[in-house]
C-alpha cells in the first residue's frame, strides 16, 4: 500500500479513523472488544485534522464543546451523573457509519480527458435532480461532491445547479438512514422504526423533486433550456439499489443490530465485493489506500461537528436530569412536532445548525415519552428543511467553499422552496398522530 509523501498528520489521521471504524464494527459482533477505544480515535483524528478545518467550522464546534462543558458542570454540581464515555462519544455510532460508507466514493471512476460534453436542457435538468437524490440517499454528501465536481470541470458551477443540488440532496434528509441526520434522530430515539420513519418521509422527499420538477418544466429555472446537468444513467444506480437492499434484508432477518449498526458493518462488505469484481484485488489494493489516505482525512468538518455536538448533547441531558426532567409541554403531538420543525427552520436562517436544536429537543421530548418514531421523524424532517435554508450547513458550505457558489444566495433562495414542504410536513405529522399513535 502506498502512503503519500506529503501530509503526515492526514495520513496518521486516516489511519486513526479506520481504526476507529474496526473497533465500533469489532465491538458490536465481539462484546470483548472494548468500545470505549473508538472515540478515543476519533478526538485523535480531529485534532490532526484541526488545523485544516474552516475558520467557521472550529468557531462551531469551540462553541459547541464549550457550551455542552459548561452545562455539565452544571448539572453535575447540581447532582446530575456523569458518564466519560457519552461526554466523548455520545455520536460515535455517527462517525462510524459516515466513515464506512465513505468507502463508496472510491468506486466512482475518475473522470477522462475526453469525457463527451454535459447534456443540457430540461430532461437533463429532472435527471440530475433525480440523480443526486438517489445517490445521496446512499452515499451521503459524497454524491453532491461528485457530481458537483463533473459538473465544476467544464465551466463554474451556476446558481441554478447549486440550487437542484442543494435542494435535492437536503430532500433526502427526510427518511434515509444513511444521512447523518436521520442517523442521529434513530441513534437519539431507542426503540423507533427505521421503516416506519421512511414510510412518513419518503413522500415528502417526493413531495420536494415534484415541486422542483415544476419549478424545471414551468420555466420558474433561470435559463433551463441551457442547465448543463449529470449524465445519470440508469446503469450507475445499481450499487445504491444493491447496498440498500443488502441492508434492508439484514434489518428484517435479524433483531439484534439497528440499521444504522447494519450500514456500518454491510457498507464496507459491499464495496470489497463490487472493487473485486471491477478489478481484483489490484483495485481493491489502490482504492484502500486512496480511501485511507485521501478520503477519510476529509472527514474533519464531520468529526467536529459530531463531536462537538456530542458533548453538548451530554451536558444538556445533565442538565435536565438535574432539573428533573423538566419540560416546557405535557406529551409531545403533532402540534408540538409543527413547533419543533418551526424551531428548526428559523434557528438554520440565523446560521445556527440543525444539530444543536437535535441536542436541544431531544432531552426536553423524553420526559414526556414520546411515541419514538414520531420524534424521530420531526427531527429529520426538521434536519432536512433546516439544512436546505441554513448557509452554515454542510451542504452549503460545501457548494460555496468548492464551487464558489453564495451559500447565503442559495439558503435565501430555499426558503420559500421549504416553507412549501414545512406545510406538508406538517401535514404528514398530524397524519401520522392519527393513524399510528
Amino acid at each position: 500500500m502506498e502512503v503519500p509523501v506529503g501530509g503526515v498528520w492526514r495520513t496518521v489521521a486516516g489511519v486513526l479513523i479506520v481504526g476507529m471504524l474496526l473497533i465500533s464494527i469489532a465491538s458490536t459482533l465481539w462484546p470483548v472488544v472494548p468500545a470505549a477505544a473508538a472515540p478515543f480515535l476519533a478526538w485523535g483524528a480531529l485534532a490532526l485534522l484541526w488545523p485544516r478545518l474552516g475558520g467557521q467550522q472550529r468557531v462551531q464546534a469551540v462553541t459547541l464543546s464549550s457550551i455542552g462543558i459548561a452545562a455539565l458542570f452544571w448539572g453535575v454540581g447540581h447532582g446530575a451523573a456523569l458518564s466519560v464515555e457519552s461526554v466523548l462519544g455520545q455520536n460515535q455510532s455517527i462517525l462510524s457509519m459516515l466513515a464506512s460508507i465513505t468507502l463508496l466514493r472510491v468506486l466512482n471512476p475518475p473522470v477522462r480527458d475526453n469525457e463527451p460534453e454535459l447534456p443540457r436542457g430540461r430532461g437533463t435538468y429532472l435527471r440530475s435532480m433525480v440523480g443526486v437524490h438517489a445517490f445521496g440517499a446512499v452515499i451521503n454528501i459524497s454524491a453532491l461532491i461528485i457530481m458537483a465536481d463533473r459538473l465544476a470541470r467544464a465551466a463554474p458551477l451556476k446558481m441554478n445547479q447549486g440550487q437542484l443540488l442543494s435542494r435535492a440532496f437536503t430532500a433526502v434528509a427526510f427518511y434515509s438512514p444513511f444521512i447523518g441526520g436521520v442517523a442521529l434522530a434513530l441513534a437519539y430515539t431507542p426503540g423507533s422504526s427505521p421503516l416506519l420513519l421512511t414510510l412518513f418521509g419518503f413522500p415528502l422527499s417526493l413531495a420536494a423533486l415534484a415541486l422542483l420538477a415544476w419549478y424545471g418544466l414551468s420555466g420558474r429555472v433561470d435559463d433551463v433550456d441551457n442547465f448543463r446537468g449529470y449524465p445519470v444513467h440508469l446503469e450507475n444506480l445499481w450499487l445504491p439499489m444493491v447496498l440498500a437492499t443488502v441492508v434492508l434484508l439484514g434489518y428484517v432477518v435479524t433483531a439484534e443490530y439497528s440499521v444504522l449498526t447494519l450500514i456500518t458493518m454491510l457498507t464496507p462488505v459491499v464495496a470489497a465485493v463490487a472493487l473485486l469484481a471491477q478489478g481484483g484485488v489490484p483495485r481493491l489494493r489502490r482504492s484502500f489506500s486512496d480511501y485511507v489516505f485521501t478520503r477519510l482525512p476529509e472527514m474533519g468538518g464531520e468529526l467536529a461537528l459530531f463531536l462537538g455536538a456530542g458533548v453538548l448533547g451530554a451536558g444538556l441531558v445533565a442538565v435536565f436530569a438535574a432539573a428533573d426532567g423538566w419540560t416546557p409541554f405535557e406529551r409531545f403531538d403533532a402540534f408540538n412536532a409543527s413547533l419543533l420543525l418551526l424551531a428548526f427552520v428559523l434557528t438554520s436562517l440565523i446560521c445556527i445548525h440543525p444539530v444543536v436544536i437535535v441536542s436541544v429537543a431531544v432531552p426536553l421530548v423524553r420526559a414526556v415519552s414520546p411515541d419514538p418514531t414520531f420524534l424521530a421523524l420531526s427531527l429529520a424532517m426538521g434536519w432536512g428543511l433546516g439544512c436546505a435554508v441554513n448557509p452554515m450547513s454542510g451542504t452549503n458550505l460545501i457548494l460555496s467553499s468548492r464551487y464558489g457558489v453564495s451559500n447565503w444566495a442559495i439558503g435565501r433562495s430555499n426558503v420559500p422552496f421549504c416553507a412549501t414542504l414545512y406545510v406538508l410536513a406538517v401535514g404528514l405529522l398530524f397524519l401520522y398522530e392519527r393513524t399510528v399513535i
